[in-house]
This record gives structure tokens, C-alpha cells and sequence, in this order.
């Protein structure tokens, strides 16, 4: 009857990696996130229609605590240069009109329609503007990329 030893070499820093890999996956995933919330930032930037560039001014990424981040368009407490307040980056993003232009290949277009209808016919002034998109289009473009490089993190 045959014997047979088998000797597992590099067990103990497998499972070493093994411990670590929810904090590397965590790390590296928050600094994806918020890189490509800058690039998201810097391409809206680029985009958005610019009167007086307080609005483009206004798009900020910021990084969160909890390791996600967010990025902002508009400020509703800031004035531009013309005294008016910059509250109306969502009108300029969706328009005025009864259909916001929402031909998105990655983002949910029913959540975004559904948002974007909260800004239709708002304002006192009748005049229908149509959309100039400049936030979530960026977004739609670079979600991908953020998801494939986030499929390429090593542990």
C-alpha cells in the first residue's frame, strides 16, 4: 500500500491576503470611485453651456467618508457675478421642456426621467429651454471605464 505526504508551501501567506483583500478591495475601489468622479468633474466642466462660468464654477467632485464620492453642480446659497443665485444647474441639465433629452447608454433613464421632471415648468418666467446636458452625460461615459478598472483590482 502506497503512502502519500503532501506539504503546502505558502499556505500561511495565502491566507494572510486572504484577510487583507476586503480593505485592498475597499481602498482601491474608493480611489477608482473618486477619480473618476474628478474626471466626471473636468469633462462636465468642459461641457456645460458658460454665460458668466458660474455654474462651472460650482461642479465640485468631493470624496466621501464612507469611501464613495459625490459630485455637486449648482449652489443654491452663492450668487454669480450678476447677482443671481446658482440654483438652476438641473435646469440647464434636463431643460424646461415636457421631455428631457435622457438617451443614456449606462444610467438608469427611467430614475432620470423621473427626477428630471421635478424641474420642468418650475420657474415663473414661460420660456421652454431645452436641455443642455453636461453632468450625466459625462457620467454615462465614463461609468464603464470605472467599472472595468475596478474588475482589474489585484489583491
Amino acid at each position: 500500500m502506497a503512502r502519500f505526504q503532501v506539504n503546502i508551501h505558502g499556505k500561511d501567506a495565502l491566507l494572510n491576503k486572504f484577510k487583507q483583500a476586503s480593505q485592498i478591495m475597499t481602498k482601491e475601489t474608493s480611489k477608482i470611485i473618486y477619480e473618476t468622479a474628478v474626471e466626471i468633474e473636468n469633462k462636465a466642466k468642459n461641457r456645460v453651456a458658460v454665460d458668466t462660468g458660474a455654474l462651472r464654477s460650482t461642479i465640485r467632485a468631493t470624496r466621501l467618508s464612507n469611501g464613495s464620492s459625490m459630485i455637486k453642480a449648482g449652489l443654491s446659497n452663492v450668487s454669480n457675478s450678476k447677482g443671481h443665485l446658482i440654483n438652476y444647474a438641473a435646469f440647464v441639465e434636463f431643460g424646461t421642456g415636457r421631455k428631457p433629452n435622457l438617451a443614456y447608454k449606462t444610467l438608469d433613464n427611467t430614475a432620470l426621467t423621473k427626477y428630471a421632471e421635478d424641474f420642468k415648468g418650475m420657474g415663473k418666467k414661460k420660456i421652454k429651454k431645452d436641455a443642455d446636458a453636461y453632468l450625466f452625460n459625462s457620467t454615462d461615459e465614463l461609468i464603464g471605464k470605472m467599472v472595468n478598472r475596478i474588475k482589474k483590482i489585484k489583491i
